[in-house]
């Protein structure tokens, strides 16, 4: 039993069907890919809908073929207004303009096909579009990607910023970005030939190595292996349920990344990871105490199993 990134995927013995079958990142500059990017209502695939769908698909270089799409549900279309100010997308024009979200994740899954995928912090892409994907019967989104974020944090070590926008006005494409589909495709496409043209091969090599290796449940990590990024620093963890992950090596992992895994809650547990079934039992003993616990005080949040291995795995593809 262990818990492992390789080659950034998070592996997880017993677990590995709680997290999503997505790809491997390669660095590399391509001649033939689909680039995407897409628009959502916030940050998180199990909460947030797409509101928009995007992409190019390149051959030799050259855009041959777009998709851009909003997305309409047979629900609720509100979009938040800081959304709205960010892209101009609204509820009236996904209703007036968009496509049923059936028919659109067919279609772009299909306009993807077996292609790598290149897009501007890829991952958070791949995560929505994966779960649309499986949720409406298309092939799962297993294509390898190219991340261009981390072309750019290779080129641009010692800048604070590597946002799309940055690299665009770096490179004096553009002042702006659109934040919609189809305009911010292209417009990452720009930024990967730039970097195309002036990446060495010691770049690229750098941008490789910093994809991460690492066994979880060896022995405690130094903070430059984790990254600032690490999801558990700092936190204090109890498991409780029927977790898939085994348990021994699930608080290994926990500690040896910074946090510290408790038997029971205090009123300064961080997380309660709960089984994915016991997370919805309403009459789970761990449940009461936390919530008892955040009357007094305590800021204890509730995750499923399934929920924290998708931060982990995030955090395994930075």
């Amino acid at each position: 039993m262990s818990i492992l990134v390789e080659n950034g995927v998070l592996k997880v013995s017993g677990a590995q069907d709680k997290l999503r079958q997505k790809g491997q990142e390669k660095p590399d500059f391509l001649s033939d890919y689909t680039l995407i990017d897409i628009e959502t209502t916030g940050l998180s695939p199990f909460r947030d809908r797409v509101t928009e769908l995007g992409g190019i698909k390149v051959r030799n270089g050259e855009i041959v073929d777009e998709y851009s799409h909003l997305v309409a549900y047979s629900g609720s279309n509100k979009v938040p207004a800081f959304i709205t100010k960010l892209n101009g997308i609204t509820e009236e024009k996904i209703v007036n303009e968009g496509v049923a979200v059936d028919e659109a994740i067919h279609d772009f899954r299909n306009f993807i096909g077996d292609d790598v995928i290149i897009g501007y912090n890829v991952n958070f892409d791949l995560n929505f579009v994966y779960d649309l994907a499986k949720k409406y019967g298309e092939a799962l989104l297993t294509n390898d990607y190219v991340d261009v974020l981390r072309l750019a944090r290779a080129y641009y070590p010692k800048e604070r910023h590597n946002r799309l926008i940055d690299c665009m006005q770096r490179a004096g494409i553009a002042q702006v970005e659109q934040h919609r589909g189809l305009d911010d495709s292209i417009d990452t496409k720009k930024v990967y030939d730039d970097f195309r043209e002036n990446f060495t091969p010691e770049l690229l090599e750098n941008a490789k190595n910093k994809i991460k290796n690492l066994n979880l449940t060896e022995g405690e990590l130094n903070p430059w292996e984790l990254g600032f990024r690490n999801p558990v620093n700092n936190k204090k963890v109890v498991l409780n349920g029927h977790i898939h992950m085994d348990q021994d090596d699930a608080e290994k992992m926990i500690n040896n990344m910074g946090g510290q895994a408790q038997d029971d809650l205090t009123a300064a547990t961080n997380y309660l990871i709960m089984g994915d079934h016991d997370f919805f039992n309403r009459n789970n003993e761990a449940l009461t105490k936390a919530s008892e616990l955040n009357k007094e005080g305590g800021q204890i949040k509730r995750l499923s199993e399934s929920f924290f291995l998708s931060m982990l795995d995030d955090w395994a593809r930075s």
